[in-house]
């Protein structure tokens, strides 16, 4: 039974991490519909303009939420490459205060989100360095993108 779930962890990493930050499968997913785009997927189609522009007085915009998960897949990424202390002293308020780019800062972060991410995909399911906090911390990345995804659908509604 043990080495079944071995096998199995790697399997459920991938598809976790790929469909949140690119597409659900078009048979289903599980944290997002059939065939829905993910963070990246979902991204691509914004301009630097509409990304900037926050839905209310007071509320950050969808860029915002973007610097934040790709603050904290960077993070993961040293983390899953050996980085022991990737996580300490993280300041994760600054990763909230990216509030307006211009077309090429948008290009570029919406690059370095989408390699990051095909990066971890990759390199995560082979990890051999597991112990709770990182187990934990890998599949929480993937609900927690989830969230700011649906944080982003639900802004696209008002801006």
């Amino acid at each position: 039974m043990a080495e079944e779930l071995a096998a199995l962890v790697p399997i459920a990493l991938r598809t976790l991490l790929a469909e949140t930050m690119f597409r659900a499968e078009k048979t289903g997913g599980y944290l997002l519909n059939a065939g829905e785009p993910g963070m990246v997927d979902t991204l691509k189609s914004l301009s630097a303009e509409k990304a900037s522009k926050p839905p209310g007085p007071g509320r950050k915009p969808i860029v915002s939420h973007a610097n934040h998960v790709l603050f904290g897949w960077d993070l993961l990424n040293r983390a899953i490459q050996g980085d022991d202390q990737a996580f300490v002293g993280a300041d994760w308020d600054a990763a909230w205060k990216l509030e307006r780019v211009n077309d090429a800062e948008w290009a570029e972060l919406l690059g370095k989100l989408e390699r990051t991410a095909e990066e971890i995909v990759k390199l995560a399911p082979q990890n051999t360095r597991w112990n709770e906090l990182m187990l934990t911390g890998i599949f929480a990345s993937a609900a927690h993108t989830a969230y700011h995804l649906g944080a982003i659908r639900q802004m696209l509604r008002e801006v």
